[in-house]
C-alpha cells in the first residue's frame, strides 16, 4: 500500500509538473494544518510533510491548535489560511460537520483541498487520504480478543472501549469497527462500558480506574486514540492489572511503546502518519499544477506487539527518524514520467493530467 501510494503520487506530480516548467515552484508554500499540535503523532505528520517538500524543492507551513478539542480554533486557522490564497491546502479536519463549510470556501476559492486522516462532511476537496478506520477497529478487535484468550485460555468476558472525542469521524468509524467485530465475531465477549475522556490522558486515567472498580472481573479494553491509551496504561499499571487485563490501544508515542514493551499494553494499532503528511504534500503540488487525484487513497495500517516491534515495517512506523524518504525508492518512476507528458492509464490508471 505505502508503495502503491508513493507510485501514485509520483506520477500525478511528475505528470503535472511538466505542465508548469516555468513556474516557480521554489515559491509555493502550502499549510499543513493537523488537528493538534500537542501530539506525537501529529509530530509525524509534520515530519512527512516536511520531508516531502525537501524532495519537492518547496516550502510547507505546519499549523494547528494546541489541542484537538479545539475546533474552533481549526476553523480560524483554516480561515486564514485561505486568505493567503496558497497553492493548496492539506487538513485534517477536527470535527466532521463543522469542518466541512470551510472547506468547500476555500475549494469554491480555486485552492485545491487535500483531506488527511478523519473523514469531513462535504465532497469539496481533491483528495482524501487516510487510513480505513472502521477495518483498523475491526484489527483492534481481533488482537484484543487474541490477547484476552492468550491470558485466560478463552476469548469471553466483559470488556469496555475509551473514545477520546465524541462526533470525529475517524474515531466513529474505528469504535463501530470495534464493535460490530466483537459482536459478530466474539459472542463470549460482552462489551460492558464506554467513555469518553476529552482527549486528555488524566481523564483516561479516571474513567480507567472507575470502569476496573465497577467491573472487577474486567479481561479487556479498548483506548482509540494516543491519549486514551496512556491514560489507560497508566491505570493498568498503577492498579497492578499488567498481566491481568489486556489492553489494545491506538496509535503510538513515547509512553504507548514503553507501556507495550513493558506488557501494559498488549498491540498498539498505528497508523501512518507520516505518509499522511508525506503524501498529502506530494498531491497538494500535484493538485495545484492540475493533476486529478484519485477521491480517496487507504493509507494502511499495522498491529505492532512485542513479537513485532523490533522488524520492520514497525521500526519505522513507531519513530519518524528512522524513516527513509519515500522519493529515494520512487526516483525511476519519476525519471520515466517528467517528460511533461501525462501518464498514461497503463502506468498510472489512477490519475490524468489537465490541460
Amino acid at each position: 500500500m505505502k508503495r502503491l501510494i508513493t507510485v501514485l503520487a509520483v506520477a500525478a506530480l511528475a505528470g503535472a509538473w511538466g505542465l508548469a516548467q516555468n513556474a516557480p515552484v521554489s515559491s509555493l508554500t502550502i499549510p499543513v494544518i493537523v488537528k493538534a499540535t500537542n501530539s506525537q503523532y501529529w509530530q509525524y505528520v509534520f515530519a512527512g510533510a516536511k520531508a516531502a517538500a525537501k524532495d519537492l524543492g518547496i516550502n510547507v507551513k505546519t499549523l494547528g491548535a494546541p489541542a484537538e478539542s479545539d475546533v474552533a480554533q481549526e476553523i480560524s486557522i483554516l480561515e486564514d489560511a485561505v486568505t493567503q490564497n496558497p497553492p493548496a491546502i492539506v487538513i485534517a479536519p477536527t470535527a466532521y460537520d463543522p469542518l466541512a463549510a470551510p472547506i468547500e470556501k476555500a475549494t469554491k476559492a480555486g485552492i485545491p483541498v487535500i483531506v488527511i486522516d478523519s473523514s469531513v462532511n462535504t465532497n469539496a476537496y481533491a483528495s482524501f487520504l487516510s487510513t480505513d478506520n472502521e477495518a483498523a477497529g475491526r484489527l483492534a478487535a481481533d488482537q484484543l480478543a487474541a490477547a484476552i484468550k492468550a491470558k485466560t485460555g478463552s476469548d469471553s468476558g466483559n470488556v469496555a472501549y475509551l473514545t477520546a472525542l465524541p462526533n470525529v469521524g475517524s474515531l466513529t468509524a474505528r469504535d463501530k469497527g470495534f464493535t460490530e467485530e466483537i459482536a459478530s465475531k466474539y459472542p463470549n465477549l460482552k462489551v460492558v462500558d464506554h467513555r469518553y475522556g476529552n482527549n486528555d490522558p488524566a481523564k483516561a486515567l479516571s474513567n480507567t480506574n472507575d470502569i476496573l472498580t465497577k467491573y472487577p472481573d474486567l479481561v479487556g479494553i479498548f483506548a482509540d486514540n494516543n491519549m486514551m491509551g496512556d491514560g489507560a496504561g497508566r491505570s493498568v499499571q498503577e492498579n497492578n492489572k499488567t498481566g491481568k487485563i489486556s489492553l489494545v490501544a491506538f496509535d503510538t508515542d513515547d509512553q504507548e511503546i514503553s507501556f507495550l514493551k513493558s506488557g501494559v499494553i498488549d498491540a498498539l494499532i498505528v497508523q501512518d502518519p507520516y505518509m499522511m503528511g508525506y503524501a498529502g504534500v506530494w498531491y497538494a503540488a500535484a493538485a495545484h499544477f492540475g493533476a486529478r487525484l484519485p477521491k480517496n487513497l487507504d493509507t494502511g495500517v499495522s498491529a505492532v506487539t512485542k513479537a513485532n516491534i523490533d522488524q520492520q515495517p514497525a521500526v519505522g512506523l513507531l519513530d519518524a527518524s528512522k524513516r527513509r524518504s519515500p522519493h529515494d525508492s520512487s526516483r525511476r518512476t519519476t525519471s520515466r514520467t517528467s517528460s511533461g507528458r501525462c501518464p498514461s492509464s497503463a502506468s498510472s490508471p489512477s490519475v490524468s493530467c489537465s490541460r
